[in-house]
């Protein structure tokens, strides 16, 4: 659904450390995140029920064993709730009514042989998915190409657990703004900026401890229809940033008084070898499938009607190929 907005504002204004507390506290207590159901490559079909609250807390109860600050395995953890707690999700042992079907294959993974696609795969996504992201646990791995191996409590996971926040550092990363419109946000900045910078802009891959993003016409519009001004993101990546390069504010300008001043297009275009055949094109039926003139020679063709002007131009006596066909 639509966050709500005063909410929203306060999680985002709140110190680091406490808001992730908060986040914590969510879905810790959460009946509604249901992990299972989140499990890659698997889809839940009919409307059978599990109880995604419980299973947390029974597998929390596990991990409650683990010393602190100790590597253990991944393998031999799931390995040791298969031997000795295997229906810890499923209280009353029923492997044959829960409807999980693998994408890739679309089998149903029903009964206990498929434990470990289901049971054993739902343990290892909560402990390097949910609770690496909110920063209970750390990973190791034994390369940063290989899947994790091993798992720790991290040195947050008591305050977090308790409800108290971690010491966590300040929000003081400032944002940097290309001249080519793309804006980079460090994760130290703060997030009520990062968030409204991100609603102006269009979201590009996260580099390391970098988020980035990119102005174009679609997303400043779409920011437009959610009732933002440009004025107030200038203002903002002024503050936020150590200067503005002043194309891209003259760019933003333009855009809010004109909207988009260049587009750039996937277009197929026909040369034909003769300005008079172009021009008897275009006194023909087939105009209607012609777009802008290149030049005396050069014409776009309309989407999909390819195939009607090579077809038109054999009827007035030249033949025509679509480039890289036979």
């Amino acid at each position: 659904g639509t966050p709500l907005p005063e909410p929203t504002r306060a999680f985002l204004e709140a110190p680091r450390g406490d808001a992730l507390a908060q986040l914590t506290q969510t879905w810790l207590t959460s009946p509604d995140f249901d992990e299972l159901r989140q499990l890659p490559g698997l889809q839940a079909e009919g409307d059978w029920k599990n109880d995604p609250l419980r299973t947390r807390r029974v597998l929390l109860r596990f991990l409650q064993n683990i010393p602190p600050r100790t590597w253990w395995s991944l393998n031999a953890f799931i390995a040791a709730l298969k031997q000795q707690h295997p229906d810890f999700q499923r209280p009353t042992g029923e492997y044959d009514s829960w409807y999980l079907k693998e994408t890739a294959t679309g089998e149903f993974l029903r009964g206990f042989e498929h434990w470990d696609e289901v049971d054993g795969a739902l343990i290892r996504y909560m402990l390097t998915g949910p609770m690496h992201a909110l920063g209970l646990i750390d990973l190791a791995a034994p390369d940063k190409d290989s899947p994790p191996t091993a798992f720790r409590w991290s040195g947050w996971a008591s305050a977090l657990l308790n409800a108290a926040p971690p010491k966590l550092g300040d929000e003081s990363g400032r944002v940097f703004v290309r001249s080519d419109g793309r804006v980079m946000v460090p994760r130290t900045a703060p997030r009520t900026v990062r968030y409204q910078i991100a609603r102006f802009c269009r979201w590009d891959e996260p580099k390391g401890e970098e988020f980035r993003y990119r102005l174009t016409p679609s997303s400043l519009a779409r920011a437009r229809e959610q009732g933002l001004r440009v004025g107030h993101l200038i203002t903002l990546m002024a503050k936020h940033s150590d200067g503005i390069p002043p194309n891209v504010t003259k760019a933003l300008k333009e855009w809010e008084a004109q909207g988009a001043e260049a587009r750039v297009a996937q277009v197929s275009i026909l040369r034909v070898s003769a300005p008079e055949i172009l021009q008897a094109l275009r006194e023909s039926k087939a105009q209607r499938f012609l777009g802008d003139i290149l030049g005396p020679t050069n014409v776009i063709v309309k989407p999909g009607a390819e195939e009607k002007v090579l077809a038109a131009l054999v009827e007035m006596g030249y033949l025509g190929e679509m480039v890289g066909e036979g």
